[in-house]
């Protein structure tokens, strides 16, 4: 027996609406871990529902829990799939050389960050071969809004200037943060000076200890699709200078490795 049409309209419709939960509840979850009632609550379900989706990601290994606090965690086979992204990406490999030349050159920690939605994500790292205590190694891969931190700035900075005021409008609905961006003015204007310097160096970066330099990485029509950073301690002497130049020396680098020859698409 076939379902009539609007049987198997509605029967698509459910099903899209419980795949487009999961998906939510799993982007939630990789920003932190958390608790099924918050993760309900994230995504306007009722408990029975959200209930019901986390039993069906646990089952399948995208979700792992933790029986004794309750938090629930992205699980191995999330991940896996996600580690997938990376095993072609041009710049992960490739540019590893070029990225561990920029450490030992600055004593730095070095990133290349890609946008995803409002936020910025880090796809590939070196850390210096010196430790230094005040950087935040264990954060590399999480999500950050855009305005927070120079690799994400630079990528806001040289987005389509419809995603920028998008954000801005975003941004000026939530509270400040910390990251001494007061308003929505203050926003757009450093932004305008990054475009100019074709840089963006932060006092205060991802965390109250550390400073940073970002520039933009370019592919072969010219567009900026992600940012080459260097993350260095507050106060450990180094030279802003000589820390701008070699983060634009690589930003150039890795953006010559994706075919680009000096064009720069407009916004």
């Amino acid at each position: 027996m076939f379902e009539s049409g609007d049987s198997a309209r509605a029967s698509t419709s459910s099903s899209m609406q419980s795949m487009h939960r999961a998906m939510r509840m799993l982007e939630h979850l990789a920003e932190k871990p958390m608790r099924a009632t918050e993760l309900a609550e994230r995504t306007s379900s009722k408990w029975a529902t959200a209930h019901r989706t986390l039993a069906y990601l646990r089952e399948h290994g995208f979700v792992h829990r933790d029986e004794a606090t309750g938090l629930h965690y992205v699980g191995r086979r999330l991940f896996a799939i996600g580690s997938s992204y990376l095993s072609e990406h041009p710049l992960f490999h490739t540019g590893e050389p070029l990225m561990r030349n920029a450490a030992d050159r600055v004593g730095g920690f070095v990133q290349i960050a890609e946008r995803e939605a409002y936020a910025s994500i880090a796809i590939a790292s070196v850390e210096p071969r010196d430790p230094v205590a005040s950087l935040s190694y264990g954060n590399t891969y999480r999500p950050y809004p855009l305005h927070i931190g120079a690799r994400g700035l630079v990528l806001l900075a040289f987005a389509p200037a419809e995603f920028s005021d998008a954000y801005i409008s975003h941004f000026a609905s939530v509270e400040d943060d910390e990251t001494g961006i007061g308003d929505p003015a203050a926003l757009r204007s450093l932004l305008e000076d990054a475009r100019n310097a074709g840089s963006v160096t932060t006092d205060h970066d991802i965390t109250a200890a550390t400073t940073a330099t970002a520039a933009p990485v370019r592919n072969a029509e010219g567009v900026v699709v992600a940012s080459a950073s260097v993350v260095k301690g507050r106060g450990d002497g180094h030279d802003p200078g000589g820390v701008r130049e070699v983060t634009l020396g690589l930003a150039v680098s890795l953006s010559q490795l994706l075919g680009w020859r000096g064009r720069v698409a407009p916004r």
